[in-house]
């Protein structure tokens, strides 16, 4: 399977008009020995991701969403219902040139260093070995291990494996990135650094599909989500159209002094509006570590993670 997954990182030409991932009333069981189903995984789910769109499938752990991957990249085949990958079927040569799968689990080799580690995914996409080497050097420096470049993967922790493993997604510049998981094992800089990455991506015109189970990681990168619970759609459609409340406004002011903050207060009593709460807002616990930390902790070679 390891080779599988090596093999989906080629790249090619999109036709503009076609779903970048389409899937269409998918059902996959998973069955016993005996052929009686165990679980189904997958239960009628429909959704389409645009060319140069960033849509995320949410749902908690056994909802289908690595189910759904695996079909979309030929790891396996739905019972009923079809999918495509830039109009072509999973699994064909087409649609493995088209795609690049970072799966939820590491599958690198641990006896290759990092930089042979990205020359040999650069062969498998069809690069020059210079061209490779060369690819290679640069992708290591963008997700923050060239400290690192000459250690055996099974040295890795599990937040440098993962930053690996975006690079060899990275390597062969598909058109469509199929992405479970990929924050998992990253502190927050590395988390920070893979939004980044993402919205650079989009901005080429990259086709993403993603998951995770935590929301906040998606909620500034996605264009559209979907919900997922044993296998059905839930809901889909923009955060602006999922998220946005119409029963709270909400203002933000610089500068404001006590006294304006009351004025503020009794004009809006005065006009008959209730005030539940008034105080200056929290930044996020994410946040305030990047601000604290900065771009000094997010290099692999330092910080905590390279003992983890």
């Amino acid at each position: 399977m390891t080779f599988v997954i090596f093999v989906l990182l080629f790249g090619c030409a999109r036709g503009s008009n076609l779903p970048a991932v389409e899937l269409n009333e998918l059902v996959k069981d998973f069955r016993d020995f005996f052929g009686r189903r165990r679980v189904r995984a997958l239960d009628g789910l429909s959704i389409s991701v645009n060319p140069g769109e960033v849509f995320g499938l949410l749902g908690p752990n056994g909802s289908g969403k690595t189910t759904a991957f695996k079909i979309c990249v030929g790891l396996l085949r739905p019972d009923k219902g079809d999918a495509t990958v830039n109009g072509h079927k999973p699994g064909t040569l087409a649609a493995r040139r088209a795609t690049g799968f970072l799966p939820e689990e590491s599958t690198l080799l641990p006896f290759l260093n990092a930089r042979e580690t990205l020359r040999l995914h650069g062969a498998l996409a069809g690069l020059t070995r210079a061209d490779a080497r060369k690819r290679a050097d640069e992708l290591i420096e963008r997700v923050g291990l060239t400290d690192a470049a000459t250690r055996r993967v099974k040295g890795f922790s599990k937040g440098m494996q993962r930053r690996l493993g975006i690079a060899s997604v990275l390597i062969g510049d598909p058109d469509v990135f199929i992405l479970d998981e990929p924050t998992s094992g990253l502190d927050p800089l590395g988390a920070r650094d893979m939004k980044e990455l993402i919205a650079e991506l989009r901005k080429k015109g990259k086709s993403i599909l993603i998951s995770s189970h935590l929301l906040g990681e998606l909620e500034n990168v996605c264009d559209r989500v979907a919900f997922l619970m044993h296998g059905k759609l839930l809901k889909q459609g923009t955060l602006e159209e999922l998220l946005r409340r119409h029963d709270v406004h909400e203002m933000h002011f610089k500068g404001a002094r006590p006294d304006d903050v009351a004025a503020l207060e009794a004009l809006a009593r005065e006009r008959g509006l209730d005030v539940p709460r008034s105080a200056a807002p929290l930044r996020s616990l994410e946040a305030f570590y990047i601000e604290t930390l900065g771009k000094s902790g997010s290099g692999a070679g330092s910080g905590p993670e390279k003992h983890n």
